[in-house]
């Protein structure tokens, strides 16, 4: 507990650190210009936050849905981004309708979380795909970005990120939320470049 409190102060004091030192320059004319800076840094702080207050006391809600609408809805939400920047989401769905007990919200931010991770990690290319085995789904988000180390691997989902400015409580939270769906998320490098992350959980 006492590392992650470390932790939590040291990451929400550099995105703070950035706002002080901008709002040192609002006494120059240039307010416009480092308005959107300020506020993107507050929102971070705020974010991890919330992020760490939800953490124990998350709780699910589930109820059947259909997994093929929320994968292609997460992918919507990218819709724009992914044109600006030349990135593509390559989804592959079975035809029919695959439903699982889930919490809908829940699970979006899981996929959201990951595919923002992958494109921090400068893929250019997102696959997500599935498939079904006893009574299960195995759910993949397969990139072509930068590869982990094993020892950073074994430390994700414990408030641990590699990524320059990152504070892991995303991964935090997701694997909470996976565990909560009594699911499984693994974390593996790929053979040439970018990881795959694996999420299994029942079908309805």
């Amino acid at each position: 507990m006492k590392n992650d409190i470390y932790t939590l102060a040291h990451e929400i004091r550099n995105p703070l650190s950035v706002v002080k030192g901008y709002l040192e320059m609002l006494q120059e004319n240039n307010v416009g210009k480092y308005k959107r800076i300020i506020q993107d840094e507050v929102n971070v702080s705020l974010e991890i936050l919330n992020s760490y207050l939800e953490y124990d006391k998350m709780e699910i809600v589930k109820e059947e849905m259909d997994l093929n609408l929320l994968l292609l809805d997460i992918k919507k939400s990218f819709k724009d981004y992914l044109k600006k920047h030349d990135i593509k989401i390559h989804l592959h769905t079975i035809d029919d309708e695959v439903y699982i007990n889930a919490d809908y919200q829940k699970l979006k931010e899981v996929f959201y979380n990951l595919i923002k991770n992958s494109i921090e990690s400068k893929s250019k290319n997102i696959y997500i795909d599935y498939h079904i085995m006893f009574g299960r789904v195995i759910i993949c988000f397969k990139n072509d970005g930068e590869m982990m180390d094993d020892d950073t691997i074994l430390k994700i989902g414990n408030f641990y990120s590699s990524k320059t400015g990152g504070n892991g409580i995303g991964t935090t939270l997701s694997k909470k939320i996976i565990e909560l769906h009594r699911g499984k998320i693994k974390f593996r490098n790929n053979k040439n470049m970018g990881i795959s992350v694996y999420i299994t959980l029942s079908l309805s």
